[in-house]
């Protein structure tokens, strides 16, 4: 047999790579330099290249759009960075500027009228606490002698110019009725009422439109024929001396809507005795006055009314009350002053602030603000509810 023959046995194909035959082995190498091939070997490294081309072109890829996601969050941060820090610098400079301002200007004007307040407010409760001792002792207390003459001078000149006062510095009569809305129901409930002061009669007038029985006193001539010229029942005369011409508990209820701070604090004592006395039991007497804790009411605006005598305290008038024999209710401030008017904003502040020094800075000014504004522009009135024991 020769070797062709011996290639070409059945069970041992060629180019099996368990052949031993070195014959074969030298055939399949010789295969393996024919074109044939070569051109098969070249596939398959053309092959494995193109795979791995391909591979690294997808790894490519994801590190570029890697790359690009980074970029894009770098300049998102960068611009967001930007912005923040442009912020704070604003921020800053406007605390910077309040602070300032606060420093150089509103504060030392604030310490200065606060001072000289407090060393007025300390003479007037001094002095009236020396007075409500000497008068619960039975002690006679002091009243300044005065000029009959200048005293009907100064009582004609007040007449000639008081509905002027009156528009100028209580309001319209609108304006007064709206904020007298508030005593409405309470007067309702314990008529009869007694308005003293009534002036242009504005509470009376409401009272009336609600069905309440109501009358005034007021000393004003021209005041009381106008309220009269409207219906309405009111007494002229000095307030005390009406007072005492009227019956033991022949009210439900008494007002003085801005009328205690035009009496000097003899006279006030005695028209709460005689309020007292008028009332029936568990009546209810409702007083109004400026607010002198607030500066702007207790040294500027009080003071222009000539016709008011000095500014009454919260406090003092409570004091007068429980030593005349009343219970006290309540108490409450009214009339807030324009927000514009404020130191402080209606949005609360500096702004959003996100650094934690800054935001505590801008708190301390806020709450700065406020306290500043309680001080100097605190609800213009105050009012207090007292009643007679049962």
């Amino acid at each position: 047999m020769g070797g062709d023959e011996r290639a070409a046995t059945p069970g041992r194909p060629f180019g099996d790579g368990h052949d031993d035959n070195p014959v074969r082995k030298i055939l399949r190498g010789l295969a393996l330099l024919t074109p044939w091939g070569l051109n098969r070997r070249i596939a398959d490294v053309e092959a494995r290249a193109e795979a791995r081309l391909t591979g690294l072109e997808s790894r490519l890829d994801a590190v570029e759009s890697a790359i690009r996601s980074i970029q894009t969050v770098r300049d998102e941060r960068s611009s967001a960075l930007e912005k923040r820090t442009d912020s704070i610098e604003v921020d800053l400079r406007a605390v910077g500027q309040e602070t300032a301002r606060l420093r150089d200007r509103a504060l030392p004007a604030a310490v200065a009228r606060g001072d000289a307040l407090i060393d007025r407010l300390a003479e007037e409760l001094e002095e009236t606490s020396s007075l409500l001792e000497r008068s619960l002792r039975g002690e006679p207390l002091p009243v300044a002698a005065a000029s009959a003459v200048d005293e009907e001078r100064l009582a004609g000149a007040l007449a000639a110019i008081q509905p002027r006062l009156l528009e100028s510095f209580r309001g319209s009569g609108e304006e007064i009725s709206h904020r007298l809305d508030r005593y409405l129901e309470e007067l309702a409930a314990a008529a009869p009422v007694l308005d003293l002061g009534c002036g242009r009669g504005e509470l009376l007038l409401m009272l009336r439109d609600a069905g309440v029985d109501a009358r005034g006193i007021e000393a004003d001539p021209a005041l009381v024929e106008g309220a009269r010229r409207r219906g309405l029942e009111v007494v002229e005369g000095d307030l005390l001396e009406v007072l005492r011409r009227q019956d033991d508990a022949s009210c439900g209820a008494v007002t003085a809507i801005h009328v205690f701070e035009h009496l000097p604090l003899a006279n006030l004592a005695e028209v709460l005795s005689e309020v007292r006395r008028v009332l029936r039991p568990g009546g209810l007497l409702i007083a109004e006055c400026p607010n002198p804790h607030s500066l702007r009411v207790g040294a500027a605006l009080f003071w222009l009314d000539p016709t008011h005598h000095r500014p009454l305290l919260p406090e003092t008038l409570e004091l007068l009350l429980e030593s005349a024999g009343f219970v006290l209710c309540r108490r409450e401030l009214l009339h807030p002053f324009p927000a514009e008017q404020l130191l402080a904003d209606d949005e609360g502040g500096t702004g959003a602030v996100t650094d934690h020094d800054l935001t505590t800075l801008a708190e301390r000014v806020d709450r700065l603000r406020g306290r500043l504004d309680e001080i100097l522009s605190g609800p213009r009135d105050f009012a207090v509810w007292a009643a007679r024991p049962s």
